[in-house]
């Protein structure tokens, strides 16, 4: 039975041995970006410096897609890394081995290996990229109106005290970066509304020339290969392009666990590279039995005694912690009695009925009836003679009027935009009240310091 088991075992892992190719294929073909092969995957599980730069490539391709950039661009190594890095740091990886890879791409094959993986798991690497390369043929917006706050800020915790700095900014380089990102908000914000007007501009033009009734009028590509044919051509090599990723999509998505099983054995720090000198080391002659039993039995001794005084020190620990806990507790109680006045009181008393109040006008908002549930992702944009309509793009289905019956008005959706903002000028105006406080205790203790405020343009 035994036997018959183990048999069962070998057949499994080899048929997954033999799917890992093919899976690693597909998963490379369907990601828009730099190619790897399978013999690459397995060199960066051994940590071969070999495979390090393709890595790099492969990351660097799909990471910069992901901030809206072009990949495309030739750039040297130590750029591509320091991009890298500046990416997976923002998105929470926090494995110091990977940072403290060095600069030229030449080691760390093996991290990067799990640096893609963790990118693959955590933010849905293939899927995310699918979307934002996929071939538009209509013109859509992207709206969202989902309660985007951190988590951070819902527990009532201050951004300001719960980030930690390196070190004090000056007020004039805040102040420089607010201009930066004003100047550019406003270039974006002139940009859309141009492409707002060409959009309303061939949509009125073409009303009627469209064969689906639900949707009337061409869109910006349908338009634009109407009045040059020629283009049709890139089109079609577009989308025969994503058809093919989409393909090697359904070809990873069973063979998925395969991978997943495969990673299980990156993990381990035990793995070998089975390359020709394996044999050699199998045919070392293993130690004296007696010398081995031995020195187990002496180890089991040591552990035994080190895991007793661990124990010893624990309980120890545990008792000096509760002692200092209390002294702190009770020292802490001391103090907020003594320092807890009736201004303090009064001020904690006026924030909580302002966080209630704020807290009630969204519950009513989520209640009412006329409020956009869901609104969240790409939405294709139908002119419907005077009013403009948002249909999202996977609810648009063959029947005409089923589609316009799932779609949101543009209306709605500046309604519930507005009722965000007035919101969050709330919540700005408090935090603005609650740092001008901060800074009257502070001055009070500036007595001879003459601020002069700035002049108003």
């Amino acid at each position: 039975m035994r036997g018959a088991t183990e048999t069962m075992r070998r057949q499994k892992s080899g048929r997954a041995a033999g799917d890992l190719p093919a899976a690693i294929g597909a998963l490379s073909l369907a990601l828009p970006g730099v190619r790897v092969s399978p013999e690459t995957f397995r060199l960066a599980k051994f940590d071969r410096p070999e495979a390090s730069v393709p890595f790099w490539k492969l990351l660097y391709s799909l990471l910069k897609q992901i901030q809206g950039g072009e990949w495309k661009e030739p750039v040297d190594t130590g750029t591509r890394i320091r991009f890298v890095k500046r990416v997976a740091f923002s998105h929470g990886y926090r494995r110091l081995e990977f940072y403290e890879l060095p600069s030229d791409g030449s080691v760390g094959s093996r991290e990067l290996l799990l640096l893609f993986s963790w990118f693959l798991c955590r933010i849905n690497l293939v899927e995310q990229l699918l979307m934002l390369n996929r071939v538009k043929l209509w013109d859509e917006i992207t709206v969202c109106t989902c309660d985007a706050t951190p988590r951070s800020w819902r527990g009532g915790k201050d951004p300001a005290t719960a980030t930690c700095w390196e070190g004090q900014r000056d007020a004039r380089y805040l102040q420089w970066i607010y201009g930066r990102l004003h100047f550019r908000w406003r270039s974006w914000h002139a940009e859309r509304q141009e492409q707002c007007k060409l959009w309303h501009k061939v949509h009125s033009y073409t009303v009627g020339s469209h064969a689906n009734p639900a949707i009337g009028h061409f869109s910006v590509v349908e338009a634009d290969a109407v009045r040059q044919p020629d283009t049709c051509t890139e089109l079609l090599q577009s989308m025969e392009s994503e058809s093919s990723r989409l393909e090697a999509f359904l070809k990873w998505k069973p063979l998925e666990l395969v991978y997943w099983r495969w990673m299980e054995s990156v993990l381990d720090p035990e793995t070998e590279d089975p390359g020709p000198h394996s044999g050699c080391h199998n045919r070392t002659a293993s130690p004296n039995p007696g010398l081995t039993c031995h020195s187990a039995v002496r180890m089991a001794e040591e552990i035994d005694r080190c895991k007793s005084d661990l124990l010893a020190l624990s309980d120890t620990v545990r008792e000096l912690l509760r002692g200092r806990k209390l002294s702190c507790q009770g020292k802490a109680g001391v103090q907020k009695q003594e320092l807890l006045g009736e201004r303090e009181f009064c001020g904690i008393v006026q924030r909580a009925q302002e966080t209630v109040r704020r807290k009630l006008s969204d519950l009513k908002g989520q209640s009412s009836p006329c409020r956009v549930d869901g609104v969240h992702g790409p939405y294709r944009l139908v002119f419907t003679g005077k009013r403009s309509h948002t249909i999202k793009t996977v609810s648009v289905l063959p029947e005409a009027k089923r589609a316009v019956g799932e779609g949101v008005t543009a209306t709605q959706i500046i309604s519930e935009l507005q009722k965000r903002k007035v919101g969050l000028m709330a919540e700005l105006k408090q935090r603005q009240e609650v740092c001008r406080r901060k800074v009257g205790d502070a001055i009070e203790g500036l007595g001879q310091v003459l601020l002069i405020a700035p002049v108003k343009r």
